[in-house]
């Protein structure tokens, strides 16, 4: 079939790439026969691709007419991008129902749940890397922030060796965060915690268990007591909601800009154990996340690309990098401020 190369803003979903999409170190970003989503076409603004090459024959299928009898995605980067399209895809549909009609369809955020667990647990080696590329262009801010919260949760009960069914409950919950912000149909610019809407909401839903309701209401308690609604503190603290917790920081804060930068919400996940969030859940996700950062690039603030090499054993979260230059720079002697984005995914 023949091929031609569409710059990536001209892209439509449902085009299929006719070549595979290289990194500058020659890593695949995504292969050939992919059925683009806007998931994928965000993705490759994020990492800066200006063309690809598409099927020509696909490459005019307008977007309500994806292409069809296309042999589907191999590789399990593939497969993840699909099944995160999917998941958000839902979540958004879930939330719309939500907002109309102000019941919770508990049976597609279950069936949700689920397939995030089964998305973290079959994608393990490469499904980090990929979320900490930034989704600001992918759905409205609510429905890919909560499916973000799902989907680090159920990273961090799966590190912790939780049962696959406590992996979908607090992936539920991550899912349910923020549902009475959702309810009360409020954006991202107005998004506030308002738990005792949340509440309203969740008792009126049958086959939702106690652990899930309570991994929602106390998400926005702190270990030492000064969090809210009810000032718990310690053990009175559900571990679904602990895991939320950090969760929801992680991905509030390192998403802020066009391009995410998980470095200073690591150093203040390290500083904010001793106090407000669960020591043993924050060593579990930084360990996780610095773990998948690297042989990532990142861009520091001077415009120069660098390798993340090795992070210290102990204390600051920032690492050790090796510029392209070949030149071999701690950063952590120089603060969380020098890095600038994430280039892209290993």
């Amino acid at each position: 079939m023949a091929v031609q190369m569409v710059a990536v803003k001209d892209l439509m979903p449902g085009s299929v790439l006719g070549d595979s999409v290289l990194s500058a170190n020659g890593k695949i970003l995504l292969g050939k026969d992919v059925v683009l989503t806007q998931r994928n076409i965000a993705l490759l603004n994020a990492w800066d691709v200006k063309c690809v090459y598409v099927n020509a024959a696909v490459a005019e299928t307008p977007a309500e007419e994806p292409a069809k009898e296309v042999k589907p995605a191999s590789s399990r980067t593939d497969k993840f991008y699909q099944e995160y399209d999917s998941i958000v895809t839902n979540t958004m549909q879930a939330f719309d129902f939500i907002r109309k009609q102000k019941i919770i369809p508990l049976p597609l955020l279950k069936d949700t749940a689920g397939h995030i667990r089964t998305s973290v647990t079959d994608n393990s080696s490469v499904i980090t890397n990929y979320l900490l590329v930034s989704d600001h262009k992918v759905a409205d801010f609510i429905s890919r922030h909560s499916a973000m919260v799902g989907y680090f949760a159920a990273i961090i009960a799966c590190q912790m060796k939780w049962s696959d069914e406590d992996v979908r409950g607090v992936a539920l919950a991550g899912l349910l965060h923020d549902v009475g912000n959702v309810a009360a149909g409020r954006t991202a610019e107005s998004r506030q915690t308002n738990i005792a809407e949340a509440a309203a909401l969740l008792k009126e839903v049958k086959g939702l268990s106690s652990q899930v309701i309570l991994g929602v209401i106390q998400h926005r308690e702190y270990i030492d007591g000064s969090g809210h609604p009810m000032g718990v503190n310690g053990l009175k603290i559900h571990p679904y909601a602990k895991i939320i917790a950090v969760a929801d920081t992680f991905h509030t804060q390192a998403y802020t800009a066009e391009y995410a930068n998980p470095f200073p919400v690591l150093d203040l996940l390290a500083h904010e154990m001793f106090g407000k969030l669960d020591p043993a859940v924050c060593h579990v996700f930084i360990n996780r996340i610095r773990d998948s950062l690297l042989r990532n690039k990142i861009l520091l603030k001077n415009g120069q690309e660098a390798e993340v090499i090795y992070f210290h054993p102990t204390g600051s979260c920032l690492p050790v990098v090796r510029t392209a230059d070949n030149k071999i720079v701690d950063l952590s002697q120089h603060g969380s401020a020098v890095i600038s984005r994430i280039v892209a995914p290993n």
